[in-house]
């Protein structure tokens, strides 16, 4: 059976913050699109994780639906437990280079060469990365990320331009961005506004299912930014934790 793991408190063990819940009607709404979702997800035996309103730089999105390959996690050591977000900026752009000097890193990146030497050492601890003649290396993404998709669910009752502007903003991170309504059928502007800016709609009334009305654009491919890494790095946390491990 598919494992699902919610994320409904914020863990500073893992580096994970989460905004608290309030309830609501799009609380009520939201929660009823998750029971819909997580029963699709265990028919198709995708193993998935729930962030509930997480800290990110572009803000707290409502729901971020993570699947994952839990294989890709049994090699992890307990020394990429304390890779930070300064690391996972680094090795995102090492994944972007492929391969690059320190001293280019301290220039594109704006890190004083004391603190590169540090977090390139935090890197290497967590095998992350290798170096050969004077060159940057990043291990292989296939063996170091193990998300195959991210979603993210902005539940809305009203407002709609303050809404497609925070789903817009999630596509800097996300796999695909959607919006959650209860409206059945939203104006053609709405659906224009949103399709313009690859952002997918789906429509729940109350105790309805929920239809998709507007497919979101994907993204090519994961990561998309440093944010992308975090949902990888707490999953691989908990279920280090899960272990025992930290």
């Amino acid at each position: 059976m598919a494992q699902v793991l919610e994320f409904k408190k914020s863990d500073p063990e893992i580096g994970l913050s989460l905004r608290a819940k309030i309830e609501g009607p799009e609380t009520d709404l939201l929660n009823q699109f998750i029971g819909q979702y997580v029963n699709k997800l265990h028919t198709v035996k995708r193993d998935c994780a729930l962030f509930y309103e997480p800290l990110l730089p572009t803000g707290y999105p409502d729901l971020v639906i993570v699947t994952y390959t839990p294989n890709k996690y049994e090699s992890w050591s307990k020394a990429r437990t304390k890779l930070g977000r300064l690391e996972l900026k680094v090795l995102h752009h090492l994944y972007f280079t492929n391969e690059t000097t320190s001293s280019a890193i301290e220039q594109q990146l704006g890190i004083e060469s004391r603190s590169l030497l540090r977090i390139m050492e935090r890197l290497m601890d967590a095998s992350m990365v290798r170096r050969t003649r004077q060159q940057w290396r990043p291990k292989p993404l296939s063996s170091s990320y193990g998300i195959n998709n991210i979603k993210t669910i902005e539940a809305k009752i009203s407002d709609w331009p303050s809404v497609i502007d925070q789903a817009n903003a999630n596509r800097l991170f996300s796999s695909e961005s959607c919006v959650l309504s209860p409206v059945s059928k939203p104006s053609e502007r709405i659906i224009i506004n949103a399709r313009s800016n690859g952002i997918g709609i789906y429509s729940m009334p109350l105790g309805k299912q929920a239809k998709i009305i507007q497919k979101p654009i994907r993204s090519n491919g994961l990561p998309v930014s440093y944010a992308s890494w975090l949902f990888n790095e707490w999953i691989g946390r908990r279920l280090l934790k899960g272990r025992g491990v930290i």
